[in-house]
């Protein structure tokens, strides 16, 4: 697996990052704020973790449907005879 962005230490992640600006509704963004303090962190960084976690997640979602998918190719038959039942 890929290192996490936020293992990577700070002065490395704008070598090769990309710049963009978020535009988030007030509410989001006051949010964001409290729990960047809460959280002792940029706002910035507590973005990039919460995007990582999502593509963390995305990562292992997609891997439990891949491997469901060939649990229930491999055994078709047994969970065909499950539903005769």
């Amino acid at each position: 697996m890929v290192p996490s962005v936020v293992d990577v230490p700070t002065n490395e992640l704008y070598k090769s990052g990309m710049a963009f600006t978020l535009n988030l509704k007030p509410e989001v963004e006051q949010r964001l704020k409290e729990l960047a303090e809460a959280e002792h962190r940029s706002m910035h960084k507590t973005v990039e973790v919460a995007v990582q976690a999502y593509l963390d997640r995305h990562e292992r979602d997609e891997w439990t449907r891949q491997a469901a998918r060939r649990v229930f190719a491999e055994d078709a038959e047994f969970f065909e005879m499950l539903g005769d039942r």
